[in-house]
C-alpha cells in the first residue's frame, strides 16, 4: 500500500498526527475525531467523502505533503542552513511580563506575542490549543480574545493529542483576523489550505510555532497518573510543565491531593517518549514554514535545573521578525544576545539527528510498501546524501523494525 486513496490509508499507515484539519474542511457530519486504544486523536468517516472533498483533504493533510517555506517568504535578508533552513534571525527571547515568564513553558514567548497581537489589535482573537477546563488531562482548541482568555487555560506546552485545526474553518467563518499557534505540522496543513482558500492569507495574519519534539500518545499521561493511583475523573489540575523552567509535570485532584515529578524523569529518555508514529517520520519538526519558531535553550538538549526562562526564537519571515521588533518596542518581549546556527544545533540535538535521520526512514518505510509524506524545499534528501552510509543504513533499517508499533 504505498498508495493513499482513503482517509483510513492515512490514520492506517501511520501518517495521521490528528491535526484536525480533514474534519474542519468537510464537517462534523461527515468525519468524527476520537481517542484511538493507541492513545491518538484519529479520523474516521462517517458519512462517504466525495472524491472532490478527499482530494482536498489529501491536498493539506500534513500526512500527505509537507513543504517548506514558500518562495514568496524568502527576502533579501533570508539565510539559509541545510539543516534548519531560511530564517533571518537568531536571538534569545522571552516575555517581559514576570507571570506569563514563570507560568509558561521556557519564557513566555508564544503568549506574550499573542498578548501583543490582542492588545495592540493587530488580530482579533488568537486559535491555540489549550487544556478541557472538564477533563484537564485532554485539550481543544481554543479561541482566545482577551489575556484572561489566552493565560487562564492551561494553554502552556500540551504534549498530549490535540486537534487544533478542527476548528480552523470556523475561525475563517468568523471573517476575522487572527494569529494562529500550534505545532509545525499544523503549521504546514494551513501553509497547503492557503494555496486553496484565499481566506486563509487574509485573515490569518500569523503563523507562530515551535521547535517541536513530537506529540506523544494519550497513554504517556495516562501512565503518568497511574503511578499516583488517580484516574483520570479525579483530575482538577494536569500541567505538563511551566511555573518554573521547566517546571514540574503537576497534577491536583478534586479533592486537593498534589502529585509531580521533575522534567527529566518523565522525558529524559528519549526512548521512552510514546510519540505518535508521525513524528518519528516528520520531515519539519522546526516549523520551516512558520512566521517565526520559538524553542528551549538548554545546552545539550536537556536542562540542568530550574532558571528564569530563555526562549530562542527562529524568525523566518519578514512578518515574523517585523513582529517580533514591534513587541519588543513596545515592551512586551525581551531581547537577548544573538544566536548562531551551532547555538541552535547544541540547543536541539535530538532535532539535527531528526532532521539528518529522515529521509533514511522514510526510504525504510518505501521499502516494505509504506506511503511516505511528499515533501518540497526541505532538502531531505540533500541532507541524506551528506550523512555517513552507516548513519543511513541505520536509521532505514530502524524504521523497518518499527512498522509493527504503527
Amino acid at each position: 500500500m504505498s498508495q493513499i486513496n482513503s482517509l483510513s490509508d492515512i490514520t492506517n499507515n501511520g501518517l495521521c498526527i490528528g491535526c484536525g484539519i480533514c474534519q474542519s474542511l468537510v464537517g462534523t457530519d461527515k468525519i468524527s475525531i476520537s481517542m484511538s486504544e493507541k492513545g491518538r486523536l484519529e479520523p474516521k468517516t462517517i458519512k462517504p467523502l466525495s472524491n472532490l472533498e478527499f482530494e482536498k483533504i489529501k491536498k493539506t493533510c500534513p500526512g500527505v505533503i509537507v513543504e517548506g517555506l514558500p518562495q514568496t517568504e524568502v527576502n533579501n535578508n533570508s539565510k539559509h542552513d541545510l539543516i534548519w533552513g531560511y530564517y533571518n534571525s537568531l536571538f534569545y527571547a522571552w516575555s517581559t511580563d514576570k507571570d506569563i515568564r514563570f507560568q509558561s513553558s521556557t519564557g513566555g514567548l508564544l503568549n506574550g506575542l499573542s498578548l501583543y497581537l490582542l492588545e495592540t489589535n493587530k488580530v482579533d482573537f488568537v486559535l491555540h490549543t489549550a487544556g478541557d477546563p472538564d477533563n484537564p488531562m485532554r485539550s481543544l482548541p481554543k479561541f482566545s480574545y482577551t489575556k484572561k482568555d489566552l493565560l487562564n487555560c492551561e494553554s502552556r506546552s500540551r504534549y498530549g493529542p490535540a486537534s487544533p485545526l478542527s476548528k480552523f474553518n470556523e475561525a475563517l467563518d468568523t471573517n476575522k483576523k487572527f494569529v494562529f499557534v500550534g505545532k509545525p505540522c499544523d503549521i504546514s496543513a494551513i501553509r497547503q489550505l492557503s494555496k486553496i482558500d484565499e481566506r486563509v492569507n487574509k485573515q490569518c495574519l500569523y503563523l507562530l510555532t515551535l521547535v517541536c519534539g513530537g506529540s506523544t500518545e494519550f497513554t504517556k499521561s495516562q501512565d503518568f497518573i497511574n503511578s499516583f493511583k488517580v484516574k483520570e475523573e479525579e483530575l482538577d489540575i494536569f500541567r505538563y510543565r511551566g511555573y518554573g523552567n521547566p517546571g514540574l509535570m503537576y497534577i491536583k485532584t478534586k479533592d486537593g491531593r498534589e502529585h509531580d515529578k521533575e522534567y527529566n524523569s518523565f522525558w529524559g529518555d528519549e526512548s521512552n517518549w510514546r510519540v505518535h508514529f508521525r513524528c518519528k517520520i516528520c520531515p519539519d519538526a522546526i516549523g520551516e514554514c512558520s512566521d517565526l519558531a520559538a524553542l528551549d535553550t538548554w545546552p545539550g538538549g536537556s536542562p540542568a535545573g530550574e532558571d528564569e526562562g530563555f526562549n530562542a526564537v527562529i524568525a523566518r519571515t519578514k512578518k515574523g521578525i517585523n513582529l517580533l521588533n514591534d513587541a519588543i518596542k513596545a515592551g512586551y518581549i525581551e531581547k537577548g544576545d544573538d544566536l548562531n546556527i551551532d547555538d541552535i544545533n547544541d540547543f536541539q540535538p535530538h532535532q539535527l539527528n531528526k532532521k539528518k535521520a529522515v529521509y533514511a526512514r522514510h526510504l525504510g518505510l518505501k521499502k516494505n510498501n509504506f506511503p511516505t509524506p511528499q515533501t518540497q524545499r526541505l532538502r531531505i534528501k540533500e541532507i541524506y546524501d551528506n550523512n555517513d552510509k552507516k548513519f543511513n543504513s541505520v536509521e532505514e533499517e530502524g524504521i523497518t523494525s518499527r512498522v509493527e508499533k504503527i
